[in-house]
């Protein structure tokens, strides 16, 4: 039963001393402004917050809590009439019920006024509105920003507060999940039914509004066959629940707490406590603490003290298995349950990145409005001092320079526009909208589509720049499959599924071996074995590409590069055509050994069987892989039909049908530990021998064999041979020619067909071919025997070639070891165990110390190889996540022998990467970590990956220059394997990105709740709605069912959304500033007064009726690319992580084309006027009247008709309506406005005066015309100079045109989209 949680020498010396003395110069420094630090900053903001602590402490009585004495004490009782009494606290243990939202309904209004305050924009619009309302000093209006931004944020509030809604009823979902606890009958039923007829009588008669629903919460018991006069089962909430609850559990159920186990159903009766209300136990445990990997308590019956472990106690979190039932004692509840204590509670609110970038751009803006107003100001001082003081008619009239400064900024303050963030809400809205209903992106098997539950930050998936993903249920399907073994120097193979990644061992590789004289003694001349391979197309993915003779690393399988092959000179057969043979031959030594390593995969394990009411027998695992060595072993002919905790029972099928019982007496079980990696049984034959049986990984198994030397020696020529051929694998690798980021452009790579398979167009189909057998494998098993067996060497040397071939494919290798014991041997040993496993004082080393005693002196059995099945397409979206510049990283609890081959299946580790791995159990890690960081600081355009585990991380985390040199080393390191992490430590990584590397962007995905601290503590949250529940799915900002899924979500979505809002972003600032220039442009032709140049009504409704469409259509609607063209070329994906798209520079260079443009449209307009004079209205609404046409008509043909690329008929539609809105609007101006002594003559100037003149309406075709003429030539001269290379333009003076995907022009490959040919081949 079991628990499963929802990578010349003198030279030399000088250039290292110079290197040391650089680094310690550069860390005298750092620990000087680190020593400023601490004494200006860090000191004074330590004892503020002493000082508020002491306030929490005093005025909230909120004090942090002390540990208790003698830990947590907890009777057993089947009922508790009072609650259970926290000693820490001094009262009831807290309840059952965890919260995952950010807010309370108390501190809500508070937190989101101070989040938003502290955003630039609304600080900035704070700043603007409140002088604004001051009589006086404003022209445009009193509250004419003060109240849009108390909508904008009390909009913004509101929608922060339905997010996190959503959180607080995800959680209301689980805290309102039923668990079945133990209760007094008459209390359950009498309790329940009196409450049940109040809140009836309520109901009707009107009193309660609310009580039927309150009748309707209320559970019904569930009464089961329990006998018991006083007690019953009934249904509870899991809110509800209290320590010291008895709690029954049935399999597949989620366990609601963390619990002690006090039963489990079954014939090996897993069971500590029996008899609960006959039992009066104390249990005595720790208080409750992050540590996943360790439980320290103990149980004390009539006097008797046994320790309570982490093998008894089991997490909330986590699911019920192998076994039909349990019942366990609530230990902790709610938040002090260890998962959650890992997770990140209350989140802060995630901000998107483009933020940062849009800052930038609104810094200058501000300056700008500053400036403006300065300079304008300081016009009307001069102004003033010319003219003003000589006219008698404004005498008195004169305004104080600092009002007059403040009303410039109050007019100029909409450079930054209130209405970009009010649109760029609704653009988000849309932009969540479209992702949410891709269909590319919806799960038919499971029913589950891609949903969004945040909008904030869509844009950040466009820059994502590290992935830290989980490994099992979010990379793997969980699902393990034996996929084949070595034994006795053969290599065979399981399963009839395609080869690879989905199937079983590839076998491709390998077109011819032999088996010369030499080798096989007795045979009469030398023999070939070969295999051929049936002919087929090769996937996309399958399909190597070659540049200039070398291999290309895109998109190749791991097959598909050098490296031995699985038979090199033995041979490669079926598991079927081995258990024929071992019939025909049982005395033969290849049929026993072979028979002992298919009894040991059928008897070293913890697995229980289960019998169906249809007789068929089910396995219950506590880990997938004893699943699939014990299917294997029922494949092979040995079935287990039942196991208690003394015997196992199995059926052994002979060839003939026949059925031969056996049944082996179980003496010990020696279970895995993370630091033994291993697995050990003994076992009483039914010929009465004692037999000792250990699996586990090789690094373990070797030393301890009988030839431990001679094994050791031929595992080290084996890697030898190996690392040789890797290096001049990688030496190839290194000259190939690579981008910008270290991966080579894929517009150079040529397909074609089969890479490296020889095939035989002769022969259609895979076969052994054997001259002269006489039926297929049997006579080279035969002769195979004569020498494979009887030679050690050849059979470790065979041994370790097939366990790196099988690592290679991706597959999870255990050894398998065994010696046969004798009686007074074990005896002894026996005592020696007994008294180690009761010890209550360092149970776990004594045990460990006890069993390698024992476990010493085996022989090999073989291999085993067994497949963690993929999920689909994780490799191939790997492989394009890390051409688009992403790295991916996987944290894991499992093994670190599990989660590197996991790596390399999935393609994080590639065959020729650099693996380094930090161990802590090595010692000198320190020198390890600097090792690891001068290995990868020299290396150059060398995949590298490090492997930690997660009690090397707690070393260094808890030693400040550790920590400091392996984060350091983080940056030059391409993927990162951290196995045995707690979910803290997980969330530890992911802030320790954040810190070290400010411009990374982190992305983590996971399905389980043991993910959820990851997730929450990332910039973008995923969560996988997979087998382990939908825990990580609730509280992450998006959620989808595949891992597969990602690269569409990141490479097309990402790049889209972050497209689309810097787009809406730099085009709404720069139609604002295009605007207020030619308004500041007035200002010397009324003497710096003030006096605004458009009409107010218009003005006030320009970024609502009129420029609104053209920013937000494109704002959701935009494509710059095309999906499959980003889905191609990956490398586009730079565009966001680079921030192209939004950047101080690029929005300078928009800032000089609108000042051009300003500057043009307003001499051109203002010649009509001046210097031709020819207008039959010459006032001033006339004038600003056709400045802001020209403004309208100009800014919505510009960006919905030369900028927007992917035109639709919205977009077409949003032109027509804005263009005809605004003369519908010049009409209704003219109607609706009185007659009236004013500047601004609106009554019947658009209708009978300017609108009538045709010189107004050539001018503003000219001025339109201009600009047009101007737009079309600048692109085309741009697009000119793309295909030649030549821009930027700084290339027409001797820059090298760089040809690399991701350096190449967005405008580039949207011509090269329209190309037939091109479109064909993307």
């Amino acid at each position: 039963m079991s628990a499963t949680p929802a990578h010349d020498v003198d030279e030399e010396g000088e250039k290292g001393a110079v290197r040391s003395s650089t680094k310690g110069a550069k860390r005298s420094r750092e620990d000087g402004v680190k020593s400023w630090f601490d004494r200006r900053v860090k000191q004074p903001a330590d004892l503020l917050y002493q000082r508020y602590m002491y306030f929490v402490e005093l005025v909230l009585r909120r004090k942090p809590l002390a540990p208790s004495k003698n830990g947590r004490h907890i009777p057993l009782r089947v009922v508790h009439e009072t609650p259970l009494l926290d000693e820490r606290r001094g009262r009831s243990y807290i309840s059952n019920s965890v919260v995952s939202g950010r807010y309370t309904i108390w501190d809500f209004l508070p937190k989101q006024f101070w989040f938003q305050c502290t955003r630039l924009h609304n600080f900035y619009f704070l700043c603007i509105g409140i002088p604004q309302t001051i009589p006086g000093l404003s022209t445009t209006g009193s509250y004419t920003t003060i109240l849009p931004l108390t909508f904008f944020l009390l909009l913004t509030i509101c929608k922060e507060g339905w997010d996190d809604m959503k959180r607080h009823k995800m959680d209301k979902v689980e805290n309102n999940q039923d668990a079945t606890v133990l209760r007094k009958r008459q209390a359950a039923v009498d309790g329940v039914a009196s409450s049940r007829g109040l809140a009836r009588t309520l109901s009707l008669s009107g009193m309660l509004p609310w009580a039927s629903k309150m009748a309707n919460d209320v559970v019904d018991e569930v009464l089961e066959g329990d006998e018991d006069v006083d007690l019953q089962w009934a249904k509870v909430r899991w809110r509800d629940m209290k320590v010291g609850d008895v709690v029954k559990l049935r399999r597949d159920e989620a366990v609601p707490a963390d619990l002690a186990l006090l039963y489990a159903d079954g014939e090996d009766g897993i069971a500590n406590i029996s008899g609960i209300k006959k039992c009066a136990a104390d249990f005595v445990c720790e208080d409750p603490n992050r540590n996943l990997y360790d439980f320290n308590g103990r149980v004390t019956i009539d006097d008797i003290t046994i320790p309570l472990t982490l093998s008894e106690v089991l997490y909330r979190g986590t699911t019920l298995r192998n076994t039909t039932y349990a019942i366990g004692l609530v230990l902790n509840t709610g938040e002090e349950c260890r998962i959650r204590m890992n997770s990140h509670n209350r989140p802060a609110a995630k901000k998107p990145r483009l933020e940062r970038y849009a800052n930038q751009v609104v810094l200058f803006l501000i300056g700008y409005v500053v400036i403006l107003s300065v300079g304008v100001s300081m016009g009307y001082v001069i102004w003033h001092q010319h003219l003003e003081v000589r006219a008698w008619y404004l005498n008195n009239a004169y305004v104080d320079f600092g009002q007059i400064i403040v009303g410039f900024l109050i007019m100029f303050n909409n450079v930054i526009p209130l209405s970009l963030f009010v649109s760029l809400e609704i653009v988000k809205i849309g932009q969540m909208i479209l992702v949410h209903n891709d269909k590319e992106m919806y799960d038919e098997e499971t029913n589950t589509p891609m949903v969004c539950n945040t909008n904030t930050i869509l844009e950040n998936l466009g820059q994502v720049s590290y992935v830290l993903s989980d490994k099992t249920g979010t990379l793997t399907e969980n699902v393990m499959k034996f996929r084949g073994m070595s034994v006795a120097g053969l290599a065979t193979t399981h399963g009839t599924e395609p080869t690879g990644r989905d199937g079983s061992l590839d076998v491709r590789r390998t077109s011819e071996c032999a088996l010369t004289q030499k080798d096989l003694t007795g045979l009469m001349s030398e023999q070939k074995v070969s295999i051929t391979v049936e002919q087929r197309d090769l996937g996309p993915l399958e399909t190597g590409a070659r540049q200039d003779g070398r291999p290309s690393l895109q998109q190749r399988p791991s097959s598909d590069v050098p490296r031995r092959s699985v038979q090199g000179t033995d041979s490669f057969v079926s598991t079927a055509e081995l258990m024929r043979y071992i019939t025909d031959h049982p005395s033969a030594a290849i049929s026993l050994k072979a028979r002992d390593l298919v009894l040991a995969m059928a008897l070293c394990h913890t697995a229980l069987p289960e019998t169906t009411k249809d007789g068929t027998i089910n396995f219950q695992a506590s880990s997938p892989d004893e699943l699939a060595l014990l299917e294997a072993a029922q494949d092979l002919g040995y079935l287990m039909m039942q196991r208690s905790s003394h015997s196992i029972k199995l059926h052994r099928s002979d060839a003939d049908g026949q059925q031969n019982r056996e049944v082996y007496e179980v003496l010990d079980v020696i279970e895995f530990s993370s630091q033994r990696k291993r697995m050990s049984i003994i076992v009483r034959c039914p010929d009465g021998r004692i037999w000792l049986l250990c699996k586990g990984a090789d690094s373990v198994i070797v030393p301890r064999l009988q030839q431990a030397a001679l094994a050791s020696r031929q595992s080290h020529e084996v890697r030898r041979s190996l690392q040789a051929e890797r290096e001049q694998f990688r030496r190839s690798e290194q000259m190939t020619p690579r981008n910008s980021f270290g991966v080579r452009p894929s517009m150079t790579s040529r397909r074609r067909g089969s890479m490296e398979i020889r095939r035989d167009p002769a022969v259609e189909h895979a076969r052994l071919e054997v001259p002269g057998g006489e039926r297929t494998g049997k006579p080279y098993l035969r002769r195979l025997q004569g020498f494979a067996v009887a030679d050690d060497a050849t059979v470790f040397s065979r041994c370790f070639k097939h366990m790196d071939d099988f690592a290679m494919q991706g597959l999870r290798t255990l050894l398998f070891a065994h010696k046969t014991i004798s009686p007074s041997e074990y005896a002894g040993w026996k005592k020696l165990y007994q008294d180690a496993t009761t010890s209550l004082t360092g149970r776990q080393e004594r045990i460990e110390a006890t069993a390698d005693t024992i476990e010493q002196g085996f022989d090999l059995l073989g291999a085993s190889a067994i497949e963690d099945k993929l999920q689909k397409g994780v490799p191939e979206t790997i492989e394009k996540l890390r051409r688009a510049n992403i790295k991916i990283w996987m944290l894991t609890g499992d093994k670190r022998e599990t989660a590197i081959n996991i790596a390399h299946s999935a393609q994080i580790c590639k065959p020729e990467s650099d693996l380094f791995v930090l161990d802590s159990a090595k010692g000198g890690l320190e020198a390890q970590l600097r090792d690891a960081a001068m290995l990868y600081r020299d290396a150059i355009g060398v995949h590298s990956v490090l492997v930690i585990d997660g009690h090397t991380l707690s070393q260094v985390d808890a030693e400040q220059d550790l920590k400091q040199i392996f984060y350091d080393l983080i940056p030059l390191v391409d993927s990162v394997i951290c196995c045995r992490a707690s979910p803290s430590q997980k969330a530890g990584i992911v802030k320790a990105i954040r810190s070290r590397i400010p411009s990374a962007l982190t992305l983590a995905i996971g399905d389980g709740a043991n993910d959820i601290a990851m997730i929450q503590a990332c910039h973008v949250g995923v969560g996988i709605s997979g087998k382990e529940g939908l825990q990580a799915a609730r509280v992450a900002d998006y959620s989808i069912s595949q891992f597969r899924f990602l690269q569409r979500l990141l490479l097309v979505h990402g790049r889209w959304n972050y497209v689309r809002t810097a787009k809406f972003i730099t085009w709404t600032l720069w139609k604002e500033f295009w605007f207020y220039l030619m308004q500041a442009l007035y200002q010397h032709h009324n003497g710096y007064t003030g006096t605004s140049l458009y009409e107010n009504a218009s003005l006030t409704v320009l970024n609502t009726l009129f420029t609104s469409l053209c920013v937000i259509v494109p704002g959701i609607f935009e494509q710059d690319l095309k999906a499959e063209t980003l889905l191609a070329v990956p490398e586009l994906y730079v565009y966001g992580q680079k921030n192209k798209g939004l950047n101080l520079p690029y929005y300078l260079q928009w800032v000089l084309l609108a000042v051009s443009e300003s500057m043009i449209v307003w001499f051109l307009t203002w010649a009509s006027y001046g210097h031709f004079a020819q207008m039959s209205d010459n006032g001033l609404f006339a004038l600003g009247n056709l400045l802001f046409t020209e403004g309208v008509v100009f800014t919505n043909y510009k960006l919905l008709v030369l900028e927007t690329h992917y035109k639709t008929v919205i977009v077409g539609i949003s032109f027509l309506i804005t263009v005809g809105g605004w003369w519908a609007w010049q009409g209704f101006l003219s109607h609706a406005y009185s007659t009236n002594i004013s500047p601004y003559d609106v009554k019947g100037g658009f209708t009978s005066t300017f609108g009538n003149d045709p010189n107004w309406w050539l001018t503003l075709i000219v001025v339109l015309a201009v600009l047009t003429v101007m737009e079309l030539g600048y692109k085309s001269i741009k697009q000119s100079l793309l295909v030649a290379g030549l821009w930027p333009v700084w290339r027409l003076f001797g820059g090298r045109a760089r040809r690399d995907a991701d350096e190449l022009d967005v405008g580039l490959w949207q011509a090269m989209e329209k190309e037939p040919e091109m479109r064909r081949g993307l």
